[in-house]
C-alpha cells in the first residue's frame, strides 16, 4: 500500500496590502490593520502649522507660557477695547440701543466678578489668573471691573466716530490699564514664575543624596550660588539638626568668605544664620594639622536656641586653677559658653553688650551667682539706674551705689588703693607675684552697668589702671552697656582693651555697634531677636543661650550662695579701701540706710501734698533712663577752670567754636562714618556717589554701604533729598 502524503492545504496568494476591504472579503482575507493617514505639511504648510501651534499651542517651556501672568493685563485690555469698538458701533443706532448696551455693561461687569469666584472658573484656563486674583485681592479686582465697566458706558454714551475720539479714548484706556494692572504685575513677578519653573524641572537626586546636600549643591555650590564649586560631605543627622564636612575650592575661598557669604546659604537652606555654624577642623592625635580647605558644618533645625536654659545647680567649671561660670550651652548643644573668672594667679573681667530685650541683665545675673557660688569673691555693684537694672543684685552686693558719680569715683580711687596695697603685699610679705582667691583673702569684683554713663575722660585712666594691674591683686570689673564705642569706655581704647582682654560677650546688638565689636569674628547683628541668645570671644564661635530663671528663683539660688560667701574683705583690702574712700567705706550701710530713709521722707512728702525738706548732698539721685541705641553726640565735660569769673566768657566761646562734625563723626564707625565724612565734604550727593566714594575709602561691599546708609537715616542722622536727588546731614 502506497504511503499516503498529507496534503498540506492550498496557501492563499500574499495580496498587496493596498487592495480593498471588499475585494480582500471574496478572497477569504482578512484586511490588515493600517494605520490612519495623516495630514503631514511641508513648506508654506508646515510654516503655517508652526505658527499656528506657537499662538495656541504653545510649549510648557516658552516665552508665552513664563510670561502668561505678564500678558493677562494686555489680553483683557485688548478684550474690552473690542468690545467698546463694537458697542459704540452698536449704540450708533439709535438712543434706545446705547442705554441697553449702557445698562447691559454695568450688569455684565457685576456678573464678571460673581462668575470668577466660582469653583469653574478658577479650573477653565481662561479665567484662572482672573478667578485667582479676585479671590487674592478682591477689592483690586472690584476696582478693575468697574474701571472696564465705567470707561465702556462713557464710549457707549461718547460714540467717537473720528480717529482723534477713538485715540483719545484709547490713551485713557491705556493709562487706566497701566495704572490698575500695576499690582497685578507686582505681584506676579517673573522671577517668581522663573523660580517656580526652574524647581519644577529640577532634576532628581542621586540616590541616597541628603535633603540639605541637594540644596547645597544645587543653591549654593551652582555656578550662580555663593560659594561655587563647593560641596558637603559625611552628612550626619543629629539631635539638633545635621552635621557634615564643607570643602571648599581651594586657593579661592577661605573660612571668612563662607562667613561673609552666611546670610545667602541660610536663605539657600531655609534657616536663620545664626543656625548654620561653621568653624575650623579640630586637631587630633591621627591629624594634627587639618587641611584649611575642609570646615565643620553645623546646621540647627530643632530650633535649640528658642528653648529656654534653666539657671539651676552649680554655675562654675573648675580645673586646677582655672575657673570658669557656665553661661549656657551652643546652639547644637555641644558645650557651654563660659566666662575666665580666675586663672592661675590672676582674676579676670570682661564685658557684656547687648540693647535692650537682649537678655543682658540676666545675663549679669548668672555671672554675679557664679561669682558669689566661688565662696571666695565678693562683688560690688555700680547702677546709674538704682538698682532697676537688677535690684536681686543691688539688694546683696557687698556694696552697692546708685546714681551717685561722687560715690563712683570714691569707689574708683578705693580699688586703685586696694590694688597698690595688695601689690605691696604680694612683694614685701607673700613673695609671690599674683592673686589666688581664698576665703580669708576674697577677690573682687566690681559690676559696673551702664558703664557708658559711669567712665567719662575724667576718669578713664583710673578705671583703665583696675583692669591692667588689678588682675595680679585680686580686683576686676565687669562692665555692661547697650553700646560699643570709645564713649563707652570714655574715649579711651586703652580702657577698652583692658575691659575686654577677659570676656567678651554679644547679645544681639545693632549693625552699627556690631563693626566694632572686633574680638568677636561673627557679627552679633545677625543673632536672631531671641533674648539670651549671643557670641564669645573665646571657645566656640557659634552662638549660645544664656541660662536664666525667674526673678524669685534666681534670688532664691544667690540666697543660698550668700550663705558660704565671704561676708568682709580682708583687713589690708578693707583698709586700703576705707582709705582710698576716704571712710565712705566704713561707713556705707549707714549712708545706705539714710539715703533710703530720704527717699521715703521726700515721696511721703508728695504723697501728702507737702514740699520736701532740702535734699543733701548724699542723697539718692533719680535714676536713668534706658539708652536703646548710640548717641548721636556727647555732652561736652565742662573744665572747673573755665567756671572762674576771669575765664568763664572765654571758655564758653572756645567750647563754641568747636567742630561738632567731630563728635558726630567719633559715634560712628567703619562704613557709617565714611559715608559721614563724604556728606561733611560735599555737603549732599547721589546714592552712586556716595556708595563709590565709600568702597574705594573702605574697601567694602556696595551692600556695606547700603547698611550704612539705612542705619543713619534710621538714626535721623542723615535725610533723603526731594524726587531721589541724593542724601544730605539733618539740619
Amino acid at each position: 500500500m502506497a504511503k499516503k502524503s498529507k496534503k498540506t492545504p492550498p496557501t492563499a496568494a500574499p495580496v498587496a496590502p493596498a487592495l480593498p476591504p471588499e475585494v480582500l472579503a471574496a478572497l477569504g482575507q482578512q484586511p490588515t490593520h493600517q494605520e490612519p493617514r495623516t495630514f503631514k505639511s511641508e513648506g508654506v504648510g508646515a510654516i503655517i502649522a508652526a505658527g499656528w501651534k506657537a499662538i495656541f499651542r504653545p510649549g510648557e517651556n516658552s516665552l508665552r507660557v513664563h510670561m502668561a501672568a505678564q500678558f493677562y493685563p494686555w489680553k483683557v485690555g485688548g478684550l474690552v477695547l473690542a468690545a467698546g469698538v463694537v458697542a459704540a458701533r452698536a449704540a450708533a443706532v439709535s438712543g434706545t440701543h446705547a442705554l441697553v448696551l449702557a445698562l447691559a455693561t454695568g450688569t455684565g461687569a457685576w456678573a464678571a466678578l460673581r462668575i470668577l469666584r466660582t469653583v469653574k472658573a478658577r479650573k477653565h484656563r481662561a479665567t484662572k489668573l482672573a478667578s485667582e486674583w479676585a479671590e487674592v485681592d478682591p477689592a483690586h479686582a472690584r476696582v478693575c471691573a468697574a474701571a472696564a465697566g465705567v470707561w465702556l458706558m462713557a464710549v457707549i454714551l461718547i460714540q467717537p466716530s473720528t480717529l482723534t475720539a477713538w485715540w483719545w479714548s484709547g490713551l485713557v484706556g491705556l493709562l487706566a490699564l497701566l495704572a490698575l494692572g500695576s499690582r497685578f504685575w507686582a505681584h506676579h513677578r517673573v522671577p517668581r514664575v522663573l523660580a517656580a519653573v526652574d524647581e519644577a524641572v529640577a532634576p532628581p537626586p542621586p540616590p541616597g543624596e541628603h535633603v540639605v546636600a541637594r540644596k547645597w549643591r544645587t543653591r549654593v555650590a551652582n555656578g550662580n550660588g555663593a560659594l561655587p564649586g563647593t560641596k558637603l560631605t559625611d552628612l550626619v543627622d543629629e539631635s539638633y539638626g545635621v552635621r557634615g564636612r564643607l570643602h571648599l575650592v581651594p586657593g579661592r575661598q577661605t573660612i571668612t568668605s563662607v562667613r561673609a557669604a552666611q546670610g545667602y546659604i541660610a536663605t539657600a537652606l531655609g534657616v536663620s544664620e545664626a543656625d548654620i555654624l561653621i568653624e575650623q577642623v579640630e586637631p587630633t592625635e591621627d591629624d594634627p594639622k587639618p587641611d584649611s580647605s575642609i570646615l565643620d558644618v553645623k546646621v540647627v533645625t530643632v530650633g535649640m536656641l528658642t528653648q529656654k536654659v534653666p539657671l539651676e545647680g552649680e554655675r562654675l567649671v573648675v580645673d586646677g586653677d582655672d575657673v570658669s561660670i557656665r553661661m549656657g550651652p551652643y546652639a547644637d548643644g555641644d558645650g557651654e559658653a563660659l566666662w575666665r573668672l580666675y586663672t592661675a594667679d590672676s582674676i579676670w573681667g570682661g564685658f557684656v553688650a547687648g540693647s535692650t530685650g537682649s537678655g543682658k541683665s540676666g545675663l549679669i545675673d548668672a555671672l554675679a551667682l557664679g561669682i558669689w557660688q566661688t565662696q571666695n569673691t565678693i562683688v560690688i555693684y555700680l547702677d546709674p539706674k538704682n538698682g532697676g537694672s537688677s535690684p536681686r543684685i543691688f539688694d546683696r552686693a557687698h556694696w552697692s551705689v546708685g546714681k551717685d558719680p561722687g560715690t563712683w569715683d570714691a569707689i574708683l580711687d578705693g580699688l586703685i588703693e586696694v590694688i597698690e596695697a595688695r601689690g605691696l603685699e604680694n612683694s614685701a610679705r607673700l613673695k609671690v607675684s599674683g592673686f589666688t582667691p581664698s576665703k580669708e583673702r576674697p577677690g573682687i569684683v566690681v559690676i559696673v552697668d551702664e558703664c557708658h554713663v559711669v567712665i567719662n575722660p575724667g576718669n578713664a585712666e583710673r578705671w583703665g589702671r583696675v583692669g591692667r594691674e588689678g588682675r595680679a591683686a585680686g580686683v576686676q570689673a565687669v562692665y555692661a552697656s547697650q553700646i560699643y564705642g570709645l564713649q563707652t569706655f570714655g574715649g579711651d581704647d586703652a580702657v577698652r582693651s583692658s575691659a575686654t582682654a577677659g570676656n567678651t560677650v554679644a547679645l544681639r546688638v545693632s549693625r552699627n555697634q556690631s563693626t566694632m565689636i572686633a574680638d568677636i569674628p561673627l557679627d552679633p547683628s545677625t543673632l536672631p531677636k531671641i533674648t539670651g541668645v549671643g557670641l564669645v570671644d573665646s571657645g566656640r564661635e557659634a552662638p549660645f543661650k544664656a541660662a536664666w530663671a525667674p526673678s524669685e528663683t534666681t534670688a532664691a539660688q544667690m540666697d543660698a550662695a550668700l550663705e558660704h560667701a565671704p561676708q568682709e574683705l580682708d583687713p589690708l583690702a578693707a583698709g586700703a579701701f576705707d582709705a582710698g574712700t576716704k571712710g565712705l567705706y566704713s561707713r556705707r550701710h549707714e549712708i545706705a540706710e539714710q539715703q533710703v530713709a530720704n527717699a521715703e521722707e521726700r515721696l511721703r512728702a508728695y504723697e501728702s501734698g507737702r514740699v520736701p525738706a532740702a535734699r543733701e548732698a548724699t542723697d539718692t539721685e533719680m535714676a536713668l533712663p534706658n539708652i536703646t541705641g548710640p548717641t548721636l553726640f556727647e555732652i561736652p565735660d565742662i573744665d572747673p577752670a573755665l567756671l572762674t569769673d576771669t575765664d568763664l566768657g572765654l571758655g564758653i566761646l572756645a567750647a563754641a567754636n568747636r567742630d561738632p562734625h567731630e563728635e558726630l563723626l567719633a559715634t560712628w564707625s567703619g562704613a557709617a562714618r565714611a559715608v559721614l565724612a563724604t556728606l561733611i565734604e560735599h555737603g549732599s550727593l547721589r546714592r552712586g556717589e556716595i556708595e563709590q566714594r565709600v568702597m574705594e575709602a573702605e574697601q567694602c561691599s556696595r551692600a556695606t554701604v547700603s547698611r550704612a546708609l539705612d542705619d543713619l537715616a534710621e538714626a535721623e542722622v542723615i535725610e533723603p533729598l526731594p524726587k531721589r536727588k541724593g542724601w544730605q546731614l539733618t539740619a
